[in-house]
């Protein structure tokens, strides 16, 4: 087989949704961030390196390439990304340059990105092109040696996310806090920038709504990481008892894959992807959110985040899942059998179906396939 020339962006999400390991030749190159230009083209973008190389084919992730190298693309929600300009001309387009011969496959890395993209089209003109394309490919991760897991006391446990609110960590400093008062011995551990408020889609706007759990990141069993290196991370996550995701809008939670990959179970909102590979009680605890047929949280879409009502549906959603989770983490610790089964569980859910072989041979196919079917 011919050795294909492929391009790829640069960044964190393409590396659990490419190959690892591939038989051709894969590029990872810069891209123009659009979305930093204006919202509105979020949906779109361009490699300047296929101004001085040529390829075979771009292997894009959520954004569109410009120009006339065929490509597939990945995505882990709606595609094309244009939120608020659905009917606009531009969005027609995005849609039907991948209804066109220049797109050879649309690969939703989750059934819940399948699901939106299919409310999102199924009665537009190009829903049959879409969908003739498309084919779901959950992500790929390395796991770790595996460890049986820390010793029993004290109980410790991670949050992971710049999102400091959207992703779970209030929810993490709550529990740290509930467990000090009712005398439980637990350890929360923090890697954030601490991002909140106004510019994250799903917090309130106004900043001294926070001002409650950032005066938490100073309890004695918390200890803040403002940044790690991955590698420091992954250690981190491996000395845990639990990790904690208690989100209230991701599309898949590449953390929960790394928090798995070493052993260690999440505790996870059951919302967006995360139902298809973390089952309560058996590989991670899962906590209810309210959310639509979807898999959406029900409040995600919510106008009026500057209002007081929407920072009680926050703080009342944020009080509940840390009452729950300790809850659940002082039940599953209490039968040490069970919770290294847990643990062994999580592990299995990563080799088993996250294993880089079967993706990597995925994607070559894939590539060779897309070159093929456009002779």
């Amino acid at each position: 087989m011919k050795r294909l020339k492929i391009l790829a962006p640069q960044r964190y999400p393409w590396t659990f949704t490419g190959p690892r390991a591939s038989r051709h030749d894969i590029t990872r190159a810069f891209f123009i961030p659009a979305n930093k230009i204006s919202p509105k083209i979020e949906g779109i973008t361009a490699f300047p390196t296929v101004l001085f190389k040529p390829f075979d084919l771009v292997h894009a992730f959520n954004r569109i390439p410009l120009g006339r190298t065929p490509y597939v693309i990945g995505c882990e929600s709606h595609i094309p990304r244009g939120f608020g300009i659905e009917t606009s001309a531009l969005y027609k387009r995005m849609a039907r340059s991948l209804a066109s011969q220049r797109c050879r496959a649309i690969i939703p890395i989750s059934r819940y990105a399948s699901g939106l993209i299919t409310r999102d089209h199924e009665h537009r003109p190009w829903w049959p092109a879409l969908k003739a394309k498309m084919v779901v490919r959950h992500p790929s991760i390395a796991t770790r040696p595996f460890q049986v897991g820390p010793p029993p006391s004290p109980i410790r446990i991670a949050f992971v996310g710049n999102h400091f609110a959207r992703k779970g960590g209030c929810v993490a400093v709550r529990i740290a806090e509930l467990a000090a008062r009712r005398g439980i011995p637990v350890e929360v551990h923090i890697v954030s920038g601490l991002e909140m408020g106004a510019a994250v889609w799903t917090d309130p706007t106004r900043d001294a709504f926070f001002d409650p759990y950032r005066r938490l990141l100073d309890r004695p069993n918390v200890t803040l990481h403002p940044t790690l290196p991955n590698r420091e991370v992954l250690d981190l996550l491996g000395m845990m008892h639990f990790s904690v995701l208690t989100t209230f809008s991701d599309t898949f939670g590449y953390s929960a894959l790394e928090s798995m990959a070493c052993g260690t179970p999440v505790i996870a909102s059951r919302q967006g992807a995360l139902p298809e590979f973390i089952h309560d009680g058996v590989n991670g605890i899962m906590l209810d959110l309210p959310t639509n047929p979807w898999g959406e949280w029900i409040h995600g879409g919510h106008t009026g985040r500057h209002t007081v009502a929407y920072e009680a549906i926050v703080r009342d959603d944020i009080e509940r899942l840390a009452e729950e989770a300790l809850t659940a983490v002082e039940r599953h610790l209490s039968d040490d059998d069970g919770y290294r089964r847990m643990r062994r569980a999580a592990y299995a859910e990563i080799e088993t179906r996250f294993d880089i072989p079967s993706s990597s041979a995925f994607w070559d196919d894939l590539y060779q396939q897309a070159i093929s079917n456009g002779r």
